[in-house]
């Protein structure tokens, strides 16, 4: 414990020595710690990026649904990703999906195409879905105001619309437009139903879109770009919390397979891919990405460091009488080396604490200007200041070796 207690008070020792010097010669440690601070600032913040695209993606995703399938009418190629050509799939092969594959809680077959909304003597254009109420549940959208679409609404193939919030916004303003008119390509529909805000991810506004019957779509939108009757852009299959993603791609690609007639090493006319495998290749395309921003963000802690070494050479060379006295007086050389080191590690951290606190209001103002998140949490910031004090022990470890070596009479001889 006395040991303990000993070590500690050399080190504070150290520590205020270090503050002393630092003081000294302030101009010079300001210069010297602003390769350090200008190389925190940099790796905080493309750590921070990094991990703001991985969040930004992630609830992108998460806006689909967390626990799904979706199926696209695409060939599926090696590796599992669809090419552009036109596949097929239709409502009946989502009715099947619904009717023989185990834990699906709802299917959500849809229709896609882009309308123009006229109203109020304003115009919008947007996408537009066509779907089932199976939709709300799947993606875990509902109406904020009004209601969403129903079976009846799909069965009579209802002129009703159920809008997002930037949509209506453009439209009508602060209004209420449940239950007012608007015109959709032309066509009168009537609004049913203003959704819940899901506001955006990664540059797309998620509130951008208009959702119609499923029916009403195939008549009125999509027919120009369905080949059959009852095809499908895409579909969307929920499934039981807890239920394998993989066992129901699994179980879905034999079924689709069979109704195809699809042979063994052939191409399936359809791709199926899982919320799963999104997140999967996205934490992977995010960390690569991250890495690549902190690798290059790490060459200005390089010159930093190397600043580090050449202020504390410098230093050395400088207080040598100095160090020759303390060693006179019975300091060991693990003393004079500690000396040093404490040194360097102040005078990093320093770097290291002022680059973090630019680092975090940067990110804040980045944050406001591009609605991108750029989160730095207490994890990185500490993170941050203990890597810079790492960079002072190592970049300030040959100075103190070399001042460690000194002879005590030549030392004491230097002018």
């Amino acid at each position: 414990m006395t040991s303990i207690a000993t070590r500690l008070s050399s080190y504070g020792i150290n520590v205020a020595i270090a503050l002393t010097a630092l003081r000294t010669n302030l101009m010079r440690s300001i210069l010297t710690t602003l390769g350090v601070m200008i190389g925190v600032l940099a790796v905080t913040l493309a750590v921070a990026v990094g991990s703001g695209a991985k969040v930004s993606v992630m609830e992108s995703i998460n806006s689909l649904g967390s626990n799904m399938a979706l199926v696209f009418p695409r060939p599926d190629t090696e590796g599992g990703r669809g090419t552009e050509d036109r596949g097929r799939l239709t409502m009946r092969d989502a009715r099947a999906i619904e009717r023989e594959i185990d834990g699906v809680s709802a299917i959500a077959p849809q229709l896609r195409s882009s309308i123009q909304l006229v109203a109020t003597g304003r115009n919008a254009s947007t996408a537009a879905i066509g779907a089932t109420p199976g939709y709300g549940i799947v993606s875990n959208i509902t109406a904020e105001r009004g209601r969403f679409i129903t079976d009846a609404d799909v069965n009579s193939a209802s002129r009703v619309i159920v809008l997002g919030p930037t949509v209506a916004k453009k439209l009508y303003g602060d209004f209420d437009p449940v239950g007012e008119r608007v015109r959709v390509n032309r066509v009168p529909f009537t609004i049913i139903g203003i959704l819940e805000s899901k506001g955006s991810s990664f540059g797309n506004d998620n509130d951008d879109i208009a959702i119609v019957p499923i029916s009403t779509a195939r008549q009125r939108f999509a027919t120009d770009t369905l080949a059959g009757p009852d095809d499908l852009h895409m579909l969307f299959v929920g499934f039981q919390d807890g239920f394998s993603l993989r066992t129901a791609k699994r179980e879905m690609t034999r079924l689709m397979r069979d109704r195809y007639r699809v042979r063994d090493k052939e191409i399936s006319p359809f791709t199926i891919r899982t919320t799963e495998e999104f997140m999967q290749e996205t934490a992977q395309v995010t960390a690569i990405f991250q890495a690549v921003l902190v690798a290059i963000a790490s060459i200005s802690l390089l010159v930093g460091g190397i600043g580090i070494m050449n202020i504390m050479l410098v230093s050395v060379t400088e207080r040598t009488r100095e160090i020759g006295l303390r060693m006179a007086l019975g300091a060991k050389r693990s003393d004079i080396r500690n000396q040093f080191l404490v040194e360097a590690a102040v005078l990093c951290m320093i770097g290291g604490v002022i680059g973090l606190i630019l680092a975090i209001a940067a990110a804040a103002a980045f944050e406001k200007a591009v609605d991108f998140p750029a989160p730095i949490g207490i994890a990185t910031s500490i993170g941050a200041i203990l890597f810079s004090a790492l960079i002072g022990l190592i970049f300030g470890g040959w100075p103190a070796v070399r001042a460690s070596r000194l002879s005590p009479i030549e030392a004491l001889r230097s002018e």
